[in-house]
């Protein structure tokens, strides 16, 4: 069954059809399947097939750069007045495969009324074409191949475009979701998950300003974290909390990260920053530090280990 999905597509045989009893995702082109098998949970909300109940417009657009690079699965679902984008970045290349980078969950942004309406008129246009325009050796040289999953008020189809051009409706369907979501290049997202690194460690040292040393320590930390310095060594979440409960009235710590680095997958890095901890007497001890972060489900940045270095 699953042959004949991928030569009904690879003939241009796929047409609009009820959406009921489809799943457009048994239909997708080889290079595309890993990306959709590591995505069919996270932006279709545990739904096999594309369209669902109260869903009056639903798009997925799979996007891989033929050259490696970035690819992308961006899901449109519009309700009534409401619509929103999911998206989720891999990084890699179609012949050794691709890794997800940043959180599991899906970056999910709002849609606003006019990009609702441009977004319907696409995907309408682009229902009456379907099937698939190039053969597997036509991927074009430095450009982008596209598998679109696009049910409207009660019809579907799917659409192979072995490189995404502006000149029919399913490429520009693509590339439009693709703008609208957000997507980066690979220096991109490592520019912007080291930016939002810094932030983390710098929004962490501002509530142990704000709140105390303790309620900043507990709410940064992730489940599994280390604290190790020379006197003990401190693990979880709950340990965190424990050691930090007694600190000294008075005390202070300030601390400001200097740089960071985030891996190529881009849910774990590290920081070091200057610190000063200000005892109770006013004595000043300067000292530098080191954090390891990874992103928790959400996508938060937490620290997994942090080590104080005099």
């Amino acid at each position: 069954m699953i042959r004949a999905f991928f030569m009904a597509v690879a003939s241009g045989l796929v047409v609009a059809a009820p959406s009921a009893a489809q799943n457009l995702s048994l239909r997708a082109p080889a290079w595309a399947q890993p990306l959709l098998a590591a995505d069919i949970v996270p932006t279709n909300g545990g739904r096999a097939v594309l369209a669902a109940d109260g869903v009056d417009i639903s798009v997925r657009v799979t996007i891989a750069p033929a050259r490696g690079g970035v690819a992308r699965v961006i899901r449109y679902d519009a309700r009534g007045e409401e619509a929103a984008l999911a998206l989720r970045c891999f990084t890699g290349h179609p012949s050794t495969g691709w890794w997800l980078w940043g959180p599991d969950a899906p970056h999910v942004s709002e849609v606003a009324p006019a990009q609702r309406a441009e977004i319907a008129q696409l995907a309408r246009t682009a229902l009456g074409v379907g099937g698939s325009v190039g053969g597997p050796g036509e991927t074009c040289a430095a450009g982008e191949q596209a598998y679109l999953e696009i049910a409207v008020e009660g019809r579907s189809t799917s659409i192979a475009r072995s490189c995404v051009t502006a000149n029919d409706s399913a490429g520009r369907l693509a590339s439009r979701l693709s703008e609208l979501a957000g997507w980066r290049t690979e220096e991109e997202l490592a520019a912007a998950a080291v930016a939002e690194l810094l932030a983390a460690d710098r929004a962490f040292a501002a509530k142990a300003q704000a709140d105390g040393v303790a309620a900043a320590f507990s709410e940064y930390a992730a489940e599994d974290a280390l604290i190790v310095t020379s006197e003990n060594i401190t693990t979880g979440r709950a340990g965190v909390a424990a050691r930090y409960q007694n600190w000294p009235q008075g005390a202070r710590l300030e601390w400001a990260p200097e740089t960071a680095r985030v891996s190529a997958r881009g849910d774990m890095g590290w920081t070091w920053g200057n610190s000063v901890y200000t005892a109770p007497d006013g004595t000043r001890t300067s000292g530098r530090y080191v954090s390891i972060w990874t992103r928790d489900y959400e996508g938060n940045w937490r620290y997994a280990f942090d080590a104080p270095i005099q």
